[in-house]
């Protein structure tokens, strides 16, 4: 799996880049210290990102512009806002500007591993605090995100899968290997074994075969 982290407090991206590594077995975090080194990171890195987390209080670019800019040039990629801002006005602005999640500094080491691997797996993270505000816009969000996450764990229809999680399907259902796969969609096979394993929670199945079977069920 394939991290690019960004935040201009060299101590933190330390601590968090080693937490990182238990995410999964196989875990590259690439760390930069502002968006304008982020940016040159990912355009020449080999590999594209399976994942990016930001800061919102960098010198340079605003964070509003730094993640619409990714949003819009790598669209396909989970952004995750890690801040020590727990403004809700931050969460609500990180959030409708496309951001997959947000995560206090303050969340401890528990839930910060939840959150990512959440958002790794098709899902939106949102913090508690979020839902405390009195703000109408986001409320619809959360609410929406809310009943994406239940339709997910209860319908077995296929439309209940993101279009990556799709993708995997297919291949899957035409006999590849996880490797194959991860070849195929340009992506790190442990990050195809986590979308495998929400497919299979989506589709209420617990293996390949089943999945598969499923899929003919709705074709």
């Amino acid at each position: 799996m394939k991290i690019f982290l960004a935040d201009d407090h060299p101590l933190y991206r330390m601590a968090l880049s080693g937490l990182l590594q238990q995410l999964e077995d196989d875990v590259d975090v690439v760390d930069c210290c502002d968006f304008a080194e982020l940016q040159q990171q990912i355009e020449t890195a080999e590999t594209k990102p399976d994942l990016i987390l930001l800061d919102i209080c960098m010198p340079g670019m605003s964070f509003e512009d730094a993640l619409a800019n990714l949003k819009h040039n790598y669209p396909k990629v989970p952004v995750v806002i890690i801040s020590a801002s727990e403004d809700v006005s931050d969460m609500s602005k990180a959030l409708n500007l496309g951001a997959e999640g947000y995560i206090p500094k303050s969340s401890s080491r528990e839930v910060l591993l939840s959150a990512l691997r959440l958002v790794m797996s098709g899902g939106k993270y949102i913090p508690s605090e979020a839902f405390q505000m009195n703000n109408d816009e986001l409320r619809i969000n959360t609410r929406h995100t809310s009943e994406s996450r239940s339709s997910t764990k209860t319908n077995s229809n296929t439309s209940a899968l993101t279009t990556r999680q799709r993708n995997v399907l297919d291949l899957m259902a035409e006999g590849q290997s996880n490797k194959e796969i991860a070849a195929a969609l340009n992506l790190a096979e442990s990050t195809v074994k986590v979308h495998i394993t929400a497919i299979f929670r989506t589709l209420g199945v617990s293996n390949r075969t089943q999945a598969v079977l499923k899929v003919k069920e709705f074709a």
